[in-house]
This record gives C-alpha cells, structure tokens and sequence, in this order.
C-alpha cells in the first residue's frame, strides 16, 4: 500500500509503517492502470459501492458491483479489467505483518483463514450488512486520520481495524455453509491443472507434463479445459507466463535477461519473440512504460 497517493494520505500511511490503511476510489484510481497484471502485496478488502468493477484474480474474473465485497491475498496476480463511470468503493489494505503485530492471531484464527486461496473471496452482502461494512471501514479510515498525538492513537487504530475483521468474519460465517461447491469430474481436472500448473509453470511449458502428472492425454486435458474456462491449456500456460512476465518486467528489479532467465527460457531472444508475439511490443519497451508494480493498487 505504500506511496499510492500523495498528500495526506501518503503521510497517513506511515503512520502504520506503510503496512495497513484505507482508501477511497476517488483517492486510489489515480494510480489504477487497466490491463497491466501485477501482484498484490497486501491482503485487501474492496467494497463497492456503486457502480461495476471487472477484476481479474489468479486469472479468474470476478464482476463486483454494488453491495458486492471481494478479499484479495497477498500474492495474488490481479488485473484490472474495466470499470463503469460511476464505480464507487472502499479498499482496506494490511500486510501480514500488521496482523501480526496488532495480535490478531491470538483471537481471530479465523480472519486469516478468511484469506485462504482456497475461499470463495467474492461475498454479494443484504443492506444491514453493507451498511455496516461501510461504517467500520469509514470509522476506520477516520481514525486513521486522526493526528498522531491523539492520545491512545494506535490503540485506536487498532480496535477500529479489528472491527472490520470482524464484520468481514460475520459475513463469512453466515455463508461459510453454502461455501462447498461439489465440483464435477471437467472442472475437477481444469482445477487440478491449474493448480499444478500455478507450482511449476516456470519450469514446464508442455502441456504435455501436465497431462501426464494428471493420467489423461494431452488432447483431453486440453478439450477439458476449453469447455471450462473457453482456453486450451496450452493458451492457460502462455498467458501465465505473459503475465508473470509482465509483473516481473513493470516491477524494474530485473532486466529483461533476468527475466527470461528466472521464467526459463533457453534464451533472451526467444523470450524476447514470444512476449512480442502476445503483446505486441518488446520486454525491454514494456518494462520502461510500465510502473504497476511500483505503485499497486493493493
């Protein structure tokens, strides 16, 4: 979360060690870019309130709209996709570290499982919900904002912060019964690729190992995974790799050697070829345009 707006809002942040705070869409699509991949390195809490959000996470597409509440996790590949005129939300961020620091472990086991990969991370709340979602993230944010010699600031800030982790509990174990989807035998292999394919996709290209590792054959896996997601699996391994290419690439801790060395490719030349293929333009001209990964949205 650090450094994504100017002003008071990038003091604030350093109030809390540049490791939790809360924002409004007004305050943070300055620095959202559109069809740029990055990884998030925050958990996050994205409540809209008006309006619609197309959002990309872990290369599943979510629709978020009003009254709609969406849990990001560290790590994750996120992609900002399209939004309407008139979209409208909150975005809480915090870094593992501030859970643990505010002891959150001790008393809310739970709220990390909330940001397990394996949940469902995308909640539509009732009103009574929503209305109370938005005053804990608000109260929190004004908190925040409070000046830092307000007596017992942090104490402050933190029961607030708690707060939310704890309505974002409520409505979670109201719907935690509803959370076990029975996946049928397609989707249970188009799962099971991408799982597999999320561990090693640096190393193995061929959709061919994953077949194998999965007891099926290459033509199945890949006509599986069609009717599931609309993609072969070979066009699933190619956009995994572009987009880590292009989070490692806007990220400017590495060159574009470093890149093709650290996703495997025989050669600078070759990963040079296909990133262009897909995109357009070289590695070395996407990596000077591009600045997400510096400043990500959360």
């Amino acid at each position: 979360m650090e450094n994504l707006v100017g002003g008071d809002c990038a003091e604030k942040d350093l109030v809390n060690g540049g490791k939790m705070n809360v924002f409004t869409s007004i305050e943070i699509k300055p620095m959202m870019r559109f069809n740029e991949p990055f990884r998030s390195n925050s958990f996050a809490v994205i409540l809209v309130k008006n309006g619609t959000l197309l959002f990309q996470s872990n290369f599943a597409k979510n629709t978020l709209k009003a009254k709609d509440v969406f849990l990001v996790t560290p790590g994750s590949i996120c992609e900002l996709l399209e939004m309407s005129a008139d979209i409208d939300f909150i975005t809480l961020g915090f870094k593992k570290d501030y859970l643990k620091e505010q002891g959150v472990f001790l008393n809310g086991a739970e709220i990390v499982h909330l940001f397990s990969s394996d949940l469902v991370h995308k909640f539509s709340l009732q009103e009574e919900e929503f209305k109370e979602l938005e005053f804990t993230l608000l109260s929190l944010k004004r908190k925040i904002n409070l000046p830092e010699v307000t007596p017992h600031f942090k104490d402050i800030v933190r029961h607030s912060f708690i707060s939310v982790l704890h309505e974002v509990l409520l409505i979670y174990s109201k719907r935690r019964v509803f959370l076990s989807v029975k996946l049928n035998r397609k989707e249970e292999l188009t799962t099971n690729f991408l799982n597999l394919l999320s561990e090693h996709f640096k190393r193995e290209k061929r959709v061919q190992h994953y077949a194998k590792e999965l007891f099926v054959t290459s033509r199945h896996l890949s006509q599986v995974v069609k009717q599931v997601t609309g993609k072969t699996a070979g066009e699933i391994i190619d956009e995994m790799l572009i987009n880590e290419a292009k989070v490692l690439l806007s990220s400017h801790v590495m060159n574009v050697s470093q890149v093709a060395d650290e996703l495997k490719f025989s050669d600078q030349s070759f990963f040079g070829k296909f990133f262009k293929k897909y995109t357009g333009v070289s590695p070395s001209v996407y990596r000077s345009n591009s600045t997400i990964s510096i400043n990500p949205p959360f």
